[in-house]
């Protein structure tokens, strides 16, 4: 169970170690838990690292996770960010929940969203191309004999509803009643026609009707209506006295064009309103547009005045545009029939009548981690149109800001960070990857986070980014040995990557009592230089003494934690006197003033054997240095000035007294410069309030703090 990088780039920020990254550059999992702890002081790139496994633009990636290759972050890494980047609650209902129900009932959901689309599209295809309904006003919907659909026809045809003023239930109540026609041998010419004219303004068969009940008065002259029609349209068109088919002469066009008008306009006169209409339509259409003989149909009953033959001729249209109604249905039909969507839905309708079915695991999650911990009702329940929505307070607050909710800003990030944890848990991405959760809450807070992590998220492998140690040791108290820790280091030049923590000093920087015991018992037998190990130990046992209420060894050690005093010390005995039964490893004493560890160094030596002791060896360099500086810095400061440190004792109140111009730029600015060091603030010193005695060398590199001992050295010589 482990993750192996080959490459991590972030513009320049890392160095070039990640890149290709071949040492340090794995994560491995425990078993138990499946949780990897990444500390990593400011500055080292934790963020950027977010950044890389999110694929965020500019970035790269090349890892391995159980021994397959992977060249991007997505569909491995669930990222959750810090609560500065966690203003609003993203994602839907389904994204938080769990529960075969639930996520069957989400399933069909997007299937019959889908499939109800599908449909939509497939019916306007249908209606546009197959039977000519472009529009919602199109003369053809009439042909429907169903009202209802008729009524569904004509909402999809809308270019602006496209079907939406109908609901799923609707549709699918309308598609279930259709039923397939039997329809009889047809011409697809006559269908054509019926479509075309009855799509127009100027329906011919629409005219046509009008005549069905009439008594048509008989007309010999009718046929002559079309004749003059052509003559006069020959007459207009070539203005020749010279006939164009059988080249008679001295014909006078212009006369012929008058008198033709005239008969023509006054066989149309002679005839009914009604029937002049539609003779003045009709008289247009050719053989090959007129697959019904219409033309020749009407013509020849009013010659002779039967109107039985208008009759006949309407009763195959009726045939026909019954015949149109019953191939549209059809046409739903089948659609119908090719998709799911019915099944789907009754399918969807069942199971939303029901209770939804969220698992135990969530459904706790919800009342007891996040309900409880803010006290406000939170609830699960379903809208008006059944589909599940998450509530607080009776009000929905997914997709909401979170200035927008009636929480404070604790319990602000306390829902959207637990409602992540829901969100991940409940993904397909197989690691977490958890940005600095406990950073923003208290101590309430922080062990329900904890909680959620262990137990909510077991099924997950989780990769935990942080610079805060109380983490550690929360996760640790929540379940023993839950976690691998690793340092994450970015320094050009120094150890860097993924620096796993041996066991042993895991325990010791995650336990009070293990750390305690391993100064009784191991840690001795590993000291490699015992006069700079005890010097180095100095502001620990100082800190210890005071926790356990040792105040003559406080007072004691002390002498030796300020520059100004001169008193000796005997630090081997502070030892023995805090841990127990003197080491047989160690000196029985050995007495240290300021000058005496003033005139020592680090540089070069190891303090512990660094096999067993990597981390705790460096950490004691550190906090030699730390002392060093801090001494250094006192004692000059207090001889070069004649300060009197019966009044001004601590170092922030020496510089002060070194420095007391508020006016002068010059002194403001070495004020500045030597209360902004990070050796020199009193939390690296004393370990009262915190007894993490990795602290210092976790927090800062090897590089950073030997730079601030160069400048702090050059400045002092300049006094």
């Amino acid at each position: 169970m482990s993750l192996v990088f080959n490459k991590i780039e972030n513009a320049d920020i890392f160095t070039r170690d990640f890149s290709p990254f071949v040492r340090n550059n794995k994560i491995e999992f425990p078993r138990s838990e499946k949780i990897a702890v990444v500390y990593g002081p400011n500055g080292t790139g934790k963020t950027s690292l977010i950044k890389v496994l999110s694929d965020a633009q500019g970035t790269a990636v090349d890892f391995s996770f159980d021994d397959v290759e992977y060249h991007a972050g997505n569909g491995v890494f669930y990222v959750i960010n810090d609560q500065n980047n966690r203003n609003i609650i993203s994602g839907e209902t389904r994204d938080f929940f769990l529960g075969d129900n639930i996520r069957h009932e989400f399933e069909l959901q997007d299937q019959v969203t889908n499939e109800r689309n599908s449909i939509i599209a497939s019916i306007l295809a249908l209606i546009k191309n197959t039977f000519g309904i472009s529009a919602g006003n199109s003369p053809l919907i009439e042909l429907i004999p169903r009202a209802d659909l008729a009524a569904f026809i004509k909402d999809c045809a809308n270019s602006k509803s496209k079907g939406n003023h109908y609901t799923t239930d609707e549709i699918v109540t309308l598609l279930t009643s259709l039923r397939h026609q039997d329809v009889p041998e047809y011409s697809t010419e006559k269908l054509a026609f019926i479509q075309g004219d009855l799509a127009t303004k100027q329906s011919i068969i629409k005219q046509l009707e009008l005549l069905e009940n009439m008594d048509i008065a008989p007309n010999a002259h009718v046929n002559e209506i079309e004749e003059n029609t052509k003559a006069i349209e020959i007459l207009s068109h070539f203005h020749k006295n010279k006939c164009i088919v059988c080249d008679s002469e001295d014909i006078d066009w212009e006369t012929l064009l008058t008198s033709k008008t005239a008969n023509r306009q006054a066989t149309l006169d002679s005839l009914d309103e009604k029937v002049k209409k539609t003779i003045e339509k009709a008289i247009p259409l050719v053989s090959i547009s007129d697959p019904f003989g219409i033309k020749d149909c009407l013509l020849n009953a009013i010659t002779a005045g039967d109107t039985e033959m208008i009759v006949s001729l309407l009763r195959e249209l009726a045939d026909y545009k019954e015949l149109y109604g019953k191939l549209l249905e059809n046409g739903l039909v089948d659609i119908r029939d090719g998709n799911d969507l019915i099944a789907h839905y009754t399918e969807y309708k069942q199971l939303i009548a029901e209770r939804p079915d969220i698992t135990d695991e969530d459904y706790l999650y919800i009342q007891e981690i996040i309900a409880n911990s803010m006290s406000k009702p939170l609830s699960i329940e379903r809208d008006e149109n059944r589909r599940l929505r998450i509530y607080l307070s009776h009000k929905e607050f997914l997709g909401k800001n979170r200035d927008e909710l009636p929480l404070s800003t604790g319990e602000q990030n306390f829902l959207s960070l637990t409602f992540e944890f829901l969100k991940a848990k409940n993904s397909t991405s197989p690691i977490v990857v958890i940005d600095d959760p406990v950073s923003s809450f208290d101590s309430i807070y922080k062990n329900k986070v904890i909680y959620a992590i262990v137990k909510m998220l077991h099924h997950k492998k989780r990769i935990v980014l942080t610079h805060n140690t109380d983490l550690i040791r929360l996760l640790d108290g929540q379940y023993k040995h839950c976690f691998k820790l690793y340092l994450l280091n970015n320094t050009d030049g120094e150890l860097n990557g993924f620096i796993p923590l041996k066991n042993n000093e895991q325990e010791m920087l995650v336990s009070l009592e293990k750390l305690l015991s391993a100064f009784r018992e191991s840690v001795p037998k590993h000291v490699v230089n015992k006069e700079l190990f005890l010097i180095s130990m100095i502001p620990f046992m100082r800190g210890y003494a005071n926790i356990i209420c040792n105040r003559s060894l406080f007072e004691s050690l002390t002498q030796v934690m300020h520059g100004y005093k001169t008193e000796r010390v005997d630090i081997a005995r502070a030892y023995s006197e805090l841990f127990g039964e003197h080491p047989e490893d160690l000196p029985i004493s050995y007495e240290v003033s300021v000058t005496d560890i003033l005139g020592k160094t680090v540089d070069g030596v190891h303090l512990l054997d660094t096999e067993r002791f990597p981390l705790l060896d460096r950490t004691l360099r550190h906090s030699f240095t730390y002392l060093f500086l801090r001494l250094m810095v006192e004692k000059n400061l207090v001889e070069k000035f004649n300060i009197d440190t019966t009044h001004d004792e601590q170092l922030g109140q020496i510089i002060a007294a070194a420095y007391p111009n508020e006016n002068n730029i010059e002194q403001i600015r070495n004020r500045i410069r030597l209360t902004s060091k990070k050796t020199l603030i009193n939390e690296f010193n004393h370990f009262e309030g915190n007894l993490s005695i990795f602290q210092p060398a976790i927090d800062i590199t090897d590089q950073a703090l030997g730079r601030e001992r160069t400048d702090l050295i050059t400045f002092i010589s300049t006094l």
